[in-house]
């Protein structure tokens, strides 16, 4: 019977032959007519084989009954089948979800115009929807003045992106925009935590913090408040303690919010400070951003019977967070700028009110302490600054300080030589060996 089989099979593997030769020479149409003999062929084929389908059945019963012996010797193999089984149902239903949110958002749909304003029929789908509403959202954010909204607005237009990107009306996902738009949500969103975070501790920092935020700070935005308050030290002095002496390195710039300190020069008393005044802010209102310590033109000392309270600032933390936050640097100089006119107003007034014993000795030390104040300024300028470029940047700066206190040539150069500076190693930047 197996020798028929395949004689069987040679015989209709030669018309297969046949007929090849033939469908080359006929062409396409007569390619149909041997497909049943492709099919035979199979049959054929596969029934000549039957003499070795007992000896795989044997082998396949052997390897099952071993496997069988495996998973009894084994004891996690049921575990890692369970997890490999749920792990293949979530991927299976992630698909699941992904393709059904691909087939609602891309499905073409008509928007329903009467035919007598255009006979035209206009198709649209959700996906596209999403892209229109993402760069309407960034025109709408150009015209925002709030940086939180405009921030919020502007992780609502890269989130309508995203899904717009990811499922393309093409039917790819385009990776690059997608990326960079959850770059932007990311930067955003860590810049809109952070405002929240410290609008929230603003609105919690006590009746006295919130009174002079009000009184003093009033231009100030509450986030940029709180950062500033949070990175301050507290510090309490008694009637008759000395905050700094005149000539001292000083780290610090801080802030009355209780009580009054006196300023002495040279044991004359030149000034007072009152709740809201600045001590040893030395040049950062005319945008002077100046670090670590400045000498000190006075002597500055507590006066009140009760407490005197200060907020103390490091300085150089100071001028980082400044430098860091513009909206905060912008504030902060207004401030300033308002608290040198408060002590100019405060001076005039203690000499129309007959406070001060000899007015010229008064001037004369009021006048030293301008210069020493300005020369501290230029000492800490020209040591801290080895950079050509940031060197004229500091001297601009510098011109503006002096155009403010009315200081001339005579004094600038005086304020050099007394820190051991000539006016031409000054506009060189640098000092001769």
């Amino acid at each position: 019977m197996q020798n028929g089989i395949k004689s069987r099979f040679q015989q209709q593997h030669q018309q297969f032959q046949f007929q090849s030769q033939s469908t080359v020479a006929l062409g396409n149409n007569s390619r149909r007519a041997t497909r049943p003999l492709l099919l035979q062929l199979q049959r054929l084929r596969t029934r000549s084989n039957l003499s070795k389908i007992p000896m795989r059945i044997k082998s396949t019963s052997t390897n099952a009954s071993a496997s069988v012996r495996n998973k009894s010797t084994t004891p996690y193999s049921g575990m890692t089948s369970t997890s490999s089984a749920r792990t293949s149902v979530s991927i299976s239903s992630y698909t699941n979800l992904q393709e059904s949110i691909h087939r609602i958002l891309l499905k073409p749909r008509r928007i329903p115009i009467p035919r007598w304003i255009t006979p035209k029929q206009k198709a649209f789908n959700f996906s596209e929807c999403f892209g229109h509403v993402s760069f309407f959202l960034v025109a709408v954010s150009y015209a925002v003045d709030d940086f939180l909204v405009l921030r919020i607005i502007a992780v609502a237009g890269s989130s309508a992106m995203l899904v717009f990107t990811y499922f393309h009306p093409h039917g790819r996902a385009l990776w690059l925009p997608f990326k960079w738009n959850a770059l932007f949500i990311g930067i955003n969103a860590y810049r809109i935590g952070k405002t929240l975070y410290y609008k929230h501790k603003g609105l919690n920092l006590g009746e006295e913090m919130t009174k002079i935020k009000r009184e003093y700070f009033d231009v100030m935005d509450i986030q940029d408040y709180a950062q500033l308050v949070d990175i301050a030290i507290e510090e309490t002095f008694e009637k008759g303690d000395i905050v700094c002496h005149q000539g001292q390195r000083n780290p610090f710039v801080r802030l009355v919010i209780e009580g009054e300190l006196d300023a002495f020069r040279d044991g004359i008393r030149t000034y007072s400070l009152e709740q809201g005044n600045f001590v040893t802010e030395a040049g950062l209102h005319a945008g002077l951003l100046l670090d670590g310590t400045i000498e000190t033109s006075c002597t500055i000392v507590a006066k009140d019977e009760k407490k005197n309270r200060c907020l103390r600032w490091n300085r150089t933390e100071l001028v980082e967070l400044v430098k860091r936050e513009s909206g905060l640097r912008r504030a902060f100089k207004a401030i300033l700028t308002w608290d040198i006119v408060r002590k100019l107003k405060g001076q005039r007034h203690a000499i129309t009110d007959h406070k001060i014993a000899d007015p010229e000795l008064w001037t004369m030390k009021r006048k030293e302490q301008t210069e020493d104040r300005y020369a501290a300024i230029i000492q800490n300028v020209l040591t801290s600054n080895r950079d050509a470029e940031n060197m004229k940047k500091r001297t601009s700066e510098l011109d503006h300080y002096r155009t403010i206190h009315h200081i001339d040539d005579v004094h600038h150069e005086l304020a050099l030589k007394k820190i051991g500076w000539t006016l031409e190693e000054y506009h060189a930047g640098m000092k001769k060996a």
